[in-house]
């Protein structure tokens, strides 16, 4: 079954309040974007096969999160949506 993520695509917003002050974080993109020069051309799957987290297991899209407010960087794990979900937006 196919997943996507609804930050990455558009569909939804990241909403995600920071750990430290509660603010609304901003999206700063995916996390596998930061890991190198030529990171951002892999496959998403293929970047989660060796980053360490359980993102490829329980379906979900890392994205890098900037509190403007107390100017720290969370990451933030995005539930990626179904083909079925999609149709329930």
């Amino acid at each position: 079954m196919d997943y996507l993520c609804p930050v990455c695509n558009g569909l939804a917003p990241l909403a995600q309040a920071c750990q430290r002050c509660g603010t609304l974080l901003a999206d700063a993109g995916r996390l596998y974007d930061y890991y190198g020069d030529y990171s951002p051309y892999r496959e998403i799957d293929d970047a989660k096969l060796d980053n360490g987290y359980p993102d490829r297991r329980n379906h979900q899209c890392l994205h890098t999160g900037w509190c403007n407010s107390c100017q720290t960087e969370q990451t933030v794990a995005v539930q990626e949506w179904t083909p079925d979900k999609l149709l329930d937006e």
